[in-house]
């Protein structure tokens, strides 16, 4: 039976666990609006294959995908892109070809806001959404950790959605700040003024 933690930026959908807080915000996923996604994307790898009438691109080996302050490890990589991969279509950018990227093996993510692993991740760039899934996908922001078989992550509006199966829970690790511990304005003793 999945048991499924739907978390969003205003409140959490009502599942087989209910919690009140917003994971967004609790910070455990703010939205990735770093600005790297118009960055160059390099993928570094063994091997690549390509099959242009398909239109994929396989790396295989030891592959790392660079994209920014942005990386990806995995055993393979295979992306999906629509037109001519090396002559894409006037007007557009190669990298505004790709539209899916999926990631086997051994997956780790790191971005300037969490750090994943996974068996795999896939990446549909028209929604932003990150889907990570195998046993204990993880996902990390700062102290606050989601753990579960299936974690998908809109990245646009910092939403998450966790499942687990068979014996295996969704576990979900949240921290606050200690009191006292927010920005200097906040901290400013009442009546005082600058």
């Amino acid at each position: 039976m999945n048991r499924t933690l739907k978390i969003t930026a205003a409140i959490l959908l009502t599942g087989i666990f209910s919690i009140t807080a917003s994971a967004s915000a609790a910070g455990l996923f703010p939205t990735d609006s770093s600005g790297s996604s118009k960055e160059p994307i390099e993928i570094v790898a063994d091997r690549m294959v390509t099959n242009n009438a398909e239109r994929w691109a396989d790396f295989t080996g030891s592959v790392k995908a660079t994209q920014g302050k942005s990386t990806m490890t995995a055993d393979a990589l295979r992306i999906y892109y629509e037109g001519d991969l090396l002559n894409p279509p006037k007007g557009k950018s190669t990298q505004e070809s790709i539209q899916k990227i999926v990631a086997t093996g051994r997956v780790h993510i790191v971005t300037e806001k969490y750090v994943a692993d996974a068996e795999r991740a896939e990446h549909v760039m028209a929604t932003d959404i990150m889907t990570l899934s195998g046993a204990n996908s993880t996902v990390v922001s700062g102290k606050n950790t989601l753990t579960g078989s299936k974690i998908v992550l809109n990245r646009s509006t910092g939403s998450a959605e966790v499942e687990s199966s068979g014996s295996e829970r969704v576990k979900a690790v949240f921290h606050q700040e200690p009191k006292g511990s927010g920005t200097p304005e906040e901290k400013k003793p009442e009546g005082k003024k600058d």
